[in-house]
């Protein structure tokens, strides 16, 4: 029997964990789960490494301030859930552990990423939101079989060009950082179903275009005075949010957006809807609040889905008479 193994068992013994764990060293061995979430942890043993059959840890919710370098050895970890620790870096050779395919940092104090990390090219599902990272290496782009990626909640100024290698990404979160412009291979991305960009800096977008599976686009509370894409080309599009900008007008194309069953243009500066925003025939959810609307658009009676409606806070709009309205923010 491994004495390192006895010396995990010894750990667990004195951090009051036996009765989570199995007792005889085979079983922990062989363990193939070990879920140590939420246990007031300030550290982790070096023997952890000895647990070589480990597909998925979880140690979520401690105060972990960093991890052991023998983690870096568990060749069967598969997913890795590390949430809501202080870490401010992660071992060297983080990126030894080739076997990860899920990967959970959110919450946690890193401020970059050691440069061996870009080697975990079997990630399909990546989460390194409210970090302080400000940098991502272009070898970034080696991680092709992403599915799933969060940076939000970061300190990102700029982007590098790395995501034109993603092909099957579907769903990308990028909000709450300092981006002022994107990476032109964003449009590169095919599969691309969920795209939030809210609470960045940007004044203007690269053609979101071939984003034509695309289902949910998030660009509120951003800088952008107009909207400079073909939107008609999103034809899958359901759910749009362009609050918090400083759009005096929304183009028509917006309503060839079929699919469309949300849609958000409050706190901007628009004078007038388009008057075909009618076509918009299986909206359930309108909100054109604070802005500096006179009317709303005669078309707005053909919104017979419409059960939600927002329209306070502009030049005393009258509530519509919709029979499928449930809500309306005035009288």
């Amino acid at each position: 029997m491994s004495e390192r193994i006895r010396d995990f068992a010894q750990w667990i013994k004195s951090q009051g964990l036996e009765h989570t764990l199995p007792r005889e060293l085979s079983k922990l061995e062989n363990l193939t789960t070990l879920d140590l979430g939420r246990k007031k942890l300030k550290s982790l043993p070096e023997s952890i490494g000895a647990l070589q059959n480990l597909s998925v840890l979880k140690i979520s919710g401690n105060r972990l301030s960093e991890l052991p370098k023998s983690i870096c050895s568990l060749k069967n970890l598969r997913n890795l859930q590390c949430e809501n620790n202080l870490l401010e870096s992660l071992p060297e050779n983080f990126g030894a552990l080739s076997s990860l395919v899920i990967l959970n940092l959110n919450g946690n104090q890193l401020n970059a990423l050691p440069q061996s990390f870009y080697n975990l090219t079997n990630l399909t599902r990546l989460t390194l939101a409210v970090n302080r990272l400000n940098h991502l290496d272009v070898a970034f782009k080696n991680l092709k079989k992403l599915l799933h990626v969060s940076l939000d909640t970061n300190y990102f100024e700029r982007l590098p060009e790395v995501f034109g290698s993603m092909q099957s990404l579907y769903f990308l979160d990028l909000s709450f950082n300092k981006l002022t412009t994107l990476p032109e291979s964003l449009g590169e991305i095919k599969e691309l179903e969920t795209l939030i960009l809210e609470g960045n800096l940007l004044h203007n977008l690269p053609s979101l275009e071939a984003h034509d599976m695309l289902v949910k686009l998030n660009l509120a509370s951003n800088h952008l005075t107009s909207i400079d894409f073909d939107l008609s080309k999103l034809e899958d599009l359901q759910i749009i949010s362009l609050e918090n900008n400083l759009l005096d007008s929304v183009p028509s194309t917006l309503c060839k957006l079929s699919k469309l069953t949300s849609l958000d243009l409050s706190a901007n500066r628009l004078t007038s809807l388009p008057e075909c925003i009618g076509n918009l025939t299986n909206l359930y959810e309108l909100d054109v609040e604070a802005n500096l609307l006179n009317t709303l658009p005669e078309t707005i009676k053909n919104l017979t889905h419409l059960k939600s409606l927002f329209i306070a806070n502009n030049h005393n709009l009258q509530k519509p008479n919709l029979p499928s309205l449930e809500y309306c923010d005035v009288k």
